[in-house]
């Protein structure tokens, strides 16, 4: 029975953190500042749980960090960007990670995009796109005279402002996908 306990036990602890990064993903879009005990509120958990789980302000939104760029990394392989031309495959990867970005909003406003090491595991996160963008460099569907890594700059900033455009109402993150193709595409695309 002992082992039936840990497990449920363990389940649990699972559970609640995931309740955890889902309730401060919620609260800190919307108010940056707000205390962790909102968020073990909001979590509709205890303030011990949540420091049983995370020591402090920064662990928490270093495991929104992770999270968001796990999220971001699973549904990009679930859109399935291989076998696509360069606008569908920024239209698909905007219509994934717009309403991520959305959710974890809170990225945008925490400076996360000066930190090397969240960089680095963006990159890493984001590279089926980054894909996408070399192979419309070698198609001719982007510039060819086009560093990837500029254009992987300006995709990022574009789907940061649909991200940010979408959390104020100002579009649907249902349409991010098509609006930021059609931007980019045709803002770069071969003339």
């Amino acid at each position: 029975m002992a082992v039936q306990g840990e497990e449920h036990a363990r389940a649990d602890a699972v559970r609640n953190r995931a309740a955890l990064l889902d309730a401060a993903a919620d609260v800190l879009a919307v108010a940056p500042h707000s205390s962790l005990a909102e968020v073990a509120t909001r979590a509709g958990l205890g303030r011990a749980t949540l420091y049983r789980h995370f020591e402090n302000r920064e662990a928490l939104r270093a495991a929104i960090r992770a999270e968001a760029l796990s999220r971001a990394a699973t549904a990009l392989a679930d859109a399935d960007l291989l076998e696509c031309d360069t606008r569908e495959g920024i239209r698909r990867a905007a219509a994934v990670l717009v309403p991520l970005g959305v959710r974890f909003r809170i990225l945008l406003s925490e400076g996360a995009d000066t930190d090397e090491d969240f960089l680095a595991a963006r990159n890493e996160a984001l590279a089926p796109l980054w894909g996408v963008l070399a192979r419309g460099v070698e198609t001719g569907d982007l510039p060819t005279s086009a560093n990837t890594a500029w254009l992987g700059l300006v995709l990022a900033g574009t789907l940061m402002a649909a991200v940010r455009a979408a959390g104020a109402g100002l579009i649907d993150s249902a349409e991010a996908g098509d609006l930021v193709a059609d931007a980019f595409v045709s803002g770069f695309g071969a003339s």
